[in-house]
């Protein structure tokens, strides 16, 4: 049987980083993992959905704006694939939080590479200046486009 593939969009719940989750501190000049997803048994998980083809514009725009008690962080953001012992981790993506937080500036279509079961889809942020992400802030968003396969 053929592997089907569907997009879907994460949120920062569905990545281990909704309103329950823990403070995470964040120290300028350092990548720290904010956000991440195990790839399920028997599917794969590629960053990004939809394409460019035929003049048509179908990718996906990608959404992160994460929070302090002092307002929005700003730095930059890496998305990342980790193998199941978060050992080896490949870069696929990395941009300024100006950009993501509009939700309309940035477009991910499907990468290429995908992450295979057990391995991770993670998000990292080195900030500006050393702050505290605010967990519980209503106003952290994301809006991650994924492509599934399985």
């Amino acid at each position: 049987m053929a592997m089907q593939s569907f997009p879907r969009i994460y949120t920062l719940t569905d990545l281990n980083c909704g309103t329950s989750a823990t403070d995470i501190a964040l120290v300028n000049g350092k990548w720290t993992r904010v956000a991440y997803i195990k790839v399920s048994a028997q599917s794969y998980a590629h960053f990004g959905a939809g394409a460019i083809a035929n003049g048509v514009d179908s990718r996906y725009y990608v959404k992160l704006r994460l929070d302090s008690l002092a307002g929005q962080i700003t730095g930059t953001a890496r998305f990342v694939y980790e193998d199941a012992n978060q050992l080896r981790t490949q870069v696929v993506m990395e941009e300024r939080s100006e950009r993501l937080s509009s939700g309309t500036d940035v477009k991910l279509g499907q990468i290429g590479m995908k992450a295979k079961e057990d391995s991770f889809l993670a998000i990292y942020f080195n900030p500006d200046s050393s702050t505290t992400l605010d967990c519980s802030d209503t106003d952290n968003v994301l809006l991650l486009p994924v492509t599934i396969e399985m």
